[in-house]
């Protein structure tokens, strides 16, 4: 099949036509339909390699899922129908998958076979939406099975160094949900990358309160914005450097937010807020995104967004540099917000400076583990000349 050549031709048959859109979604623009991708039909071995199919689609990949993905177990078509592709090639090439580099990427044949592929398929998607989904459910399909053995899953270094036994968990107030906006993109991939600041957010405040939800994902968007319909407009914010920014200390929050308390221990009204994590011209495309959808959702109405007013960097800067205070990793981002949520009287009592200072403490530790790690490669010098100011 390697030596096939790759063509429209030869592989037009791999394009079903898409399915008719309901007409209950008919005022929504195609590219928030909810859909079946023309990619999720795709089966890329042919009548030679029936058993390919049989022996990949053995392996259930639904733990590895919900483990990274932050998910429910169910894995989302689109990207369970790419890892059985990807390891297909293992019995295309008669040799077992190999992954390295500083990003866990496919290697050696199997990777340029790949690649050919998703730039061809890439190609036969007309629209924007499908292409951002087929790359997403690409980029997340890779990772899932380049990290499988060998990264944790909770702190996503690899199990050598481990790092949840010494971070410390906090329970967040129940009244707050923050949700990690993550963008895929391999080169600088935000999801499973082991400097990546967000996931201490789940190791510190646990599931509960902290949502992954990586963009072009569609069953992780929609669920997500499930949620902020139940919630409603006036109670989701998202987290964005740009003029115009509304800031703490001028959000309205419902006085009796406090005294709005269920048996089961949540509140009737659920601040929600979105931490953009990727580069920052991803993220200015997944703020887009968002402001795209909210005015569907909510009839040409804006999302909120929040400016914070920082004192010092992170200390992860020695690490990832920022060019300016208002600009910081994701984890010192939301320290921040819930330490300026604390100064709110409607909010106060909810313990959110403590919850702020454990995130802190977590932070100081991934610093450390990632430290070490670049101590052992070698690497470590370049940090020398940041630790003096932490």
């Amino acid at each position: 099949m390697l030596g096939t050549s790759w063509s429209v031709r030869n592989y037009g048959w791999l394009l079903p036509a898409l399915p008719a859109v309901r007409s209950t979604r008919c005022n929504m623009p195609s590219r928030f339909r909810s859909r079946r991708l023309r990619a999720k039909a795709v089966v890329l071995q042919n009548s030679e390699e029936g058993e390919a199919a049989v022996v990949t689609q053995a392996e259930d990949f639904s733990k590895d899922w919900k483990d990274f993905g932050r998910c429910p177990p169910e894995i989302p078509p689109l990207v369970k129908r790419l890892i059985w592709e990807v390891k297909a090639l293992e019995v295309e090439l008669g040799e077992k998958l190999t992954f390295g580099g500083p990003r866990g990427c496919l290697q050696g044949r199997a990777k340029v076979a790949e690649e050919h592929r998703h730039r061809t398929f890439m190609g036969y998607l007309p629209d924007n939406e499908e292409r951002l989904q087929f790359f997403s459910a690409r980029q997340v399909a890779c990772r899932i099975l380049g990290c499988r053995g060998y990264l944790c899953k909770d702190c996503w270094l690899p199990l050598a160094d481990c790092m949840c036994a010494k971070v410390k968990k906090f329970p967040l107030w129940s009244g707050i949900q923050l949700w990690i906006y993550m963008h895929p993109k391999v080169s600088n991939s935000d999801f499973l990358r082991k400097n990546n600041s967000g996931k201490l957010l789940w190791q510190v405040f646990g599931n509960d309160s902290t949502h992954l939800c990586v963009c072009g994902i569609e069953e992780q968007e929609n669920a997500m914005w499930e949620a902020f319909r139940q919630s409603g407009q006036g109670s989701i914010w998202y987290l964005y450097p740009e003029q115009g920014n509304t800031h703490i200390n001028e959000i309205n929050l419902p006085r009796q937010i406090k005294s709005q308390m269920l048996e089961c221990g949540k509140t009737k009204t659920t601040l929600n807020f979105i931490l953009i994590d990727g580069t920052w011209t991803n993220s200015k495309m997944m703020v887009n995104r968002l402001q795209d959808r909210a005015g569907v959702t909510w009839k040409d109405q804006r999302m909120q967004s929040l400016s914070l007013t920082p004192e010092k960097h992170s200390v992860l800067h020695g690490l990832r540099p920022q060019p300016s205070l208002d600009r910081t990793c994701t984890a010192a981002a939301t320290a921040q917000l819930l330490r300026e949520l604390d100064l709110k009287d409607e909010l106060s009592g909810c313990e959110l400076g403590q919850a702020a200072a454990a995130l802190d403490e977590g932070l100081k530790e991934l610093l450390q583990a990632l430290t070490i790690r670049l101590e052992k490669s070698g690497r470590a010098g370049k940090l020398t000349q940041y630790f003096s100011n932490f």
